[in-house]
């Protein structure tokens, strides 16, 4: 399970950032939701993760890169939960992605 942690704990920090920098109005989103989209598709790199898994991970992190950075404004009432439910869905994304390849591997044996 390093793995697992390990992608979820990078992709976390990822979002962190990117809620951080989002918290400013002068920041220019498009960028900063680019990158967090960009990392959020690199994260499942070396689990058997196609385009559909790996563009659901990667849009899973930019919304919650937004939502964080709503949630830390304080704004909204819906937020909090809107959150936790992405979090909780990227979370089990990554658990399936990251044990489906040992799954595998251990059949093949």
């Amino acid at each position: 399970m390093p793995g697992f942690l390990l992608r979820n704990c990078l992709l976390l920090a990822v979002e962190f950032g990117a809620a951080a920098l989002l918290r400013d109005p002068a920041t220019p989103w498009i960028p900063v939701l680019l990158a967090v989209f960009v990392a959020g598709s690199a994260v499942p790199h070396g689990t058997e993760a196609e385009f559909a898994a790996r563009f659901l991970v990667a849009l899973t992190a930019v919304g919650v890169a937004r939502v964080g950075a709503t949630v830390w404004e304080g704004d909204g009432v819906l937020a909090p939960a809107g959150l936790a439910v992405l979090l909780v869905l990227q979370t089990a994304v990554l658990l399936r992605l990251s044990l489906r390849g040992r799954v595998r591997r251990r059949r093949r044996r």
